[in-house]
């Protein structure tokens, strides 16, 4: 990563299926109405109940088949379940590939990373992050496992600390696995890292600890 002078910086939809019971006609013939109005009134309020059952029958059969689909949907973008989390480290160090610099005073820094990690055995992979001229950095890497097909990502970031004339800057804080491939689909986890940057080599190592989904738990 390159440094820093001091300088200003830079749902779930619910779906709610509200039925309005119809309204009960009130109106009663008059007591002095002919036998044959009454038994013609009575038919129409018969056939208009069962128009109404059939009608809020059909309303709940969809409702209900709308409800299953929404879960359905729901539950296919959903991420592993927080609750079934298993420990996960993650060591290596990361050699910078490239910087551009951009609007706003921002530095993007591009990385090549190799290490070990729980779970992922040796991994290699690259990482992308935003630097400012006060050393606030935020990145996203993806770490490739020994089988190719496993995968994690992370994101993490935090502010680089360095003392004046020294090249290593040293940085802490928490990492928020945003998902992965494979054994990894769909993961989530959390933790904390530690890392440090060599400006002057182009190096930086971390180590991260933390948890993560258990593999195929997606």
């Amino acid at each position: 990563m390159v440094h820093y002078e001091e300088e200003e910086p830079m749902d779930m939809k619910y779906l709610t299926l509200v039925q309005n019971n119809p309204l009960n006609p009130s109106a009663t013939p008059p007591e002095n109405a002919a036998a044959s109005a009454l038994s013609s009134t009575a038919g129409r309020h018969e056939k208009g109940g069962a128009r109404t059952r059939l009608w809020r029958t059909h309303t709940c059969m969809i409702g209900s088949c709308l409800a299953v689909v929404v879960l359905t949907l729901c539950g296919l973008a959903a991420p592993a379940s927080a609750g079934d989390q298993v420990p996960f480290s993650a060591s290596g160090t990361g050699v910078v590939t490239g910087t551009t610099h951009l609007p706003g005073g921002l530095t993007q820094v591009d990385q090549s990373f190799s290490g070990n990690a729980t779970h992922l055995g040796n991994f290699t992979g690259t990482g992308t992050g935003l630097l400012d001229h006060r050393g606030n950095f935020t990145q996203t890497s993806c770490l490739v496992g020994a089988t190719g097909t496993d995968s994690v990502c992370i994101a993490f970031g935090g502010d680089l600390e360095r003392t004046k004339g020294s090249c290593v800057a040293t940085t802490t804080g928490l990492y928020t696995v945003t998902g992965g491939t494979g054994s990894f689909a769909r993961a989530s986890g959390e933790g904390t890292f530690t890392a440090q940057f060599d400006e002057c080599a182009g190096i930086t190592s971390a180590t991260l600890t933390g948890t993560i989904s258990r593999p195929n738990s997606g």
